[in-house]
């Protein structure tokens, strides 16, 4: 995982927008090997990381349908994307609770 990434494992990559700390960006590696990106706006990463298991499809699918069309085609699954989340959430409240500390 790059220092810039929130997460990263084979299919998934979630990093800061480059314009906006408060953004995300979610990438998507498809199978032919590109990566789709996504937009996840102020706030969202935080909601999301924080909905339970059972409501997280619908939860995504209000914010963004086309992101549960691609996770799903690439075999990556809600689960799947819900631990990115989670993971990436938990990533970014570190590093700030480190650069408080600085």
């Amino acid at each position: 995982m790059s220092e810039k990434s929130l997460y990263q494992d084979r299919q998934l990559r979630i990093e800061h927008h480059p314009s906006s700390s408060q953004d995300h960006l979610l990438y998507v590696k498809e199978k032919e090997g590109e990566e789709v990106e996504y937009l996840i706006q102020r706030g969202i990463l935080r909601e999301l990381a924080r909905t339970p298991r059972g409501e997280i499809e619908r939860k995504i699918s209000n914010f963004s349908p086309e992101i549960l069309t691609e996770v799903k085609r690439e075999g990556i699954g809600v689960d799947g994307l819900h631990v990115a989340l989670c993971q990436a959430y938990i990533e970014e409240e570190e590093r700030m609770r480190i650069a408080l500390r600085e």
